[in-house]
C-alpha cells in the first residue's frame, strides 16, 4: 500500500469538499492515457526504422512470431458471437451457443468487485463457482454463486490454493465435459495451466480469459513456461477472438504486433473440428470494447504471423 503525505491527503480532502476530486482524477487518467499512447508509438517507430531482415533474424522475433502463432485465432462457421459481461473492462466476447449446448457449471477465477460475467452465467441458468481468495465477499450475490475465499493455483502451492484439478474433483465435475471458464489472475494463469493437464483442461468448451506478461515474456527466461502453456491449452482448444487490453503498451517488432495482456477465447476443438476456417475479422471487433471508456482499442489486425498463414 502507496503512504500519501500530510500534505497530499489535505489537497485530497480540498478537492472532495470543492466537487472536483473527479475531474481531478480524470485528467489524472488522460496524461496516463497520453504517456501510454507516446510509449507505443515510440515503439512502433523504433520498428519501422530498423532493418526488417535483421529484426527477423533476432531470437525476440522468433519468439513473438511462435506467439502470436499459438494464439492466432481462427473462426467457426455459422457462430454467433456475444458479449458477456458489462460493458468496458470485465466483457468477454464468446460463441452464442448457450442455448444449444447444456452448460452444468461455470467456473470464475478472480473476482474482485465486477461480477457482470458470472450474473450474465447465472441469469442463463448455470451455477457459477466463482474463486477469489484476495476479497471477503461478493458485492452482490445470486441463487446460482457458489463463492469461495480461495485461489487457483498450479505448483505454487498456498493457504487457501488448489489446483483446478482438485476444485473441479471436490465440486463433483470430475466426470462432466460441459464446463465453461472465465479467468483473470494477474499472471497467475502460467502457473495454472502449467500443472493442468490436459484432461482437465479438455473438460471446458469454452475458456475466456486474460493473459499476462505476454510482450515481456520474448526477453526473458519465462519464454519457455509461457509456450509450453500455450502449447498445452492448444492440444484441446483453438483460440476463435483476441482483444488487447487497452491499458496493456503493445510490442511491435517486425510486422508484429504483441500486446503485454490479452484477452482471449477459446473453443474446444472438439465440439467444432468440422467448422473451424480461417479467420477474416480485423480485432478488435465492433462488439469489442477499451477496457476504460474514452480510451482507444489497439489495433491487432487478423492476429495472425507469416509463419502462422503457411501452417495453419
Amino acid at each position: 500500500m502507496i503512504k500519501t503525505s500530510l500534505p497530499q491527503r489535505f489537497l485530497r480532502l480540498l478537492r472532495r469538499i470543492f466537487n472536483t476530486e473527479q475531474i481531478f482524477q480524470q485528467q489524472q487518467h488522460a496524461h496516463e492515457q497520453h504517456h501510454r499512447l507516446l510509449l507505443a508509438v515510440g515503439n512502433g517507430l523504433k520498428s519501422l526504422s530498423t532493418d526488417s531482415e535483421k529484426i527477423k533474424q533476432s531470437i525476440q522475433y522468433k519468439r513473438c512470431a511462435e506467439m502470436v502463432l499459438l494464439l492466432s485465432p481462427m473462426d467457426v462457421a455459422g457462430a454467433k458471437y456475444v458479449r458477456v459481461g458489462k460493458d468496458y473492462d470485465g466483457g468477454y466476447i464468446m460463441l452464442d451457443y448457450f442455448h444449444e449446448t447444456k452448460v452444468e457449471a461455470a467456473y470464475s477465477f478472480g473476482i474482485n468487485d465486477d461480477i457482470s460475467w458470472d450474473e450474465a452465467m447465472a441469469n442463463r441458468g448455470i451455477e457459477v463457482f466463482m474463486y477469489d481468495h484476495t476479497i471477503e465477499r461478493l458485492p452482490k450475490n445470486h441463487p446460482k454463486f457458489h463463492y469461495f475465499k480461495e485461489g487457483v493455483t498450479g505448483y505454487n502451492k498456498g493457504p487457501c490454493l488448489k489446483t483446478l484439478g482438485e476444485l473441479i474433483q471436490r465440486n463433483g465435475h470430475s466426470s462432466s465435459n460441459s464446463l465453461i471458464m472465465k479467468m483473470d489472475t494477474e499472471g497467475c494463469e502460467w502457473d495454472i495451466f502449467s500443472e493442468a493437464g490436459s484432461s482437465v483442461i479438455n473438460q471446458f468448451s469454452q475458456i475466456a480469459m486474460e493473459f499476462h506478461g505476454l510482450s515481456s515474456a520474448i526477453y526473458d527466461t519465462k519464454y519457455p513456461l509461457v509456450a509450453a502453456v500455450l502449447k498445452r491449452i492448444n492440444e484441446t482448444h483453438q483460440c476463435v477472438h483476441v482483444h488487447a487490453n487497452s491499458t496493456s503498451i503493445p510490442l511491435w517488432i517486425g510486422e508484429l504486433v504483441l500486446p503485454s495482456e490479452l484477452e482471449v477465447t477459446y473453443v474446444r476443438r472438439a465440439d467444432v473440428k468440422d467448422r473451424l476456417v480461417t479467420n477474416t475479422r480485423q480485432f478488435p471487433t465492433e462488439m469489442d470494447q477499451p477496457t476504460y471508456p474514452g480510451w482507444p482499442d489497439i489495433y491487432l489486425g487478423d492476429f495472425s504471423s507469416e509463419m502462422g498463414t503457411r501452417q495453419k
